[in-house]
């Protein structure tokens, strides 16, 4: 993240030249850019997939100057707005009637089979579109960042790993 840049940037046109830089430096620009992102970010997805018919839980579990970590667990899913969110009105109410028929039918489980079955792919696509999307939103506020989604198989290795390359920059 490049939030001493920007805190700098600003700080020189509102003070002019060395006098914002100097108050920039005095500034913990990581930190606090870090503090309002997570609190953005953590509202702000949760806000955005609720309406596409997602509900999940973001939560901030690590914070030390530009790096920030998520935990985001999802909760469940409505599939019909899930489906009329990613195919269209057309697909979801198709995929409506196939639910309605089920329940005529006395299919087992039927919304909730669905359900589990479209978590793992939901997971898997959310993770892809977060690494994208996340980077780009913040670009547009003069903010480079690095997003990367991982299992949690995956997880600490990389995050010593990167708390090593954090403490030697």
């Amino acid at each position: 993240m490049n939030a001493s840049e920007v805190v700098q940037e600003g700080a020189s046109a509102k003070m002019g030249g060395f006098l914002g830089r100097m108050a920039a430096v005095a500034i913990d620009a990581d930190a606090k850019v870090s503090e309002q992102i997570a609190t953005q970010l953590s509202t702000e997805i949760p806000k955005t997939t609720g309406e596409m018919g997602l509900d999940m839980t973001v939560k901030t579990v690590f914070k030390q100057g530009p790096m920030i970590v998520f935990k985001i667990t999802i909760n469940g899913a409505e599939p019909v707005k899930l489906i009329t969110s990613a195919k269209g009105e057309e697909a979801g109410a198709h995929f409506e009637n196939i639910i309605a028929a089920m329940d005529v039918l006395g299919v087992e489980g039927g919304v909730k089979n669905i359900e589990s079955k479209m978590l793992p792919e939901i997971k898997k696509t959310l993770m892809e579109k977060l690494v994208e999307k996340i980077p780009a939103q913040m670009a547009e506020k003069g903010l480079k960042v690095e997003c990367t989604s991982m299992n949690p198989a995956e997880e600490a290795n990389f995050f010593f790993d990167s708390l090593e390359a954090l403490a030697s920059a």
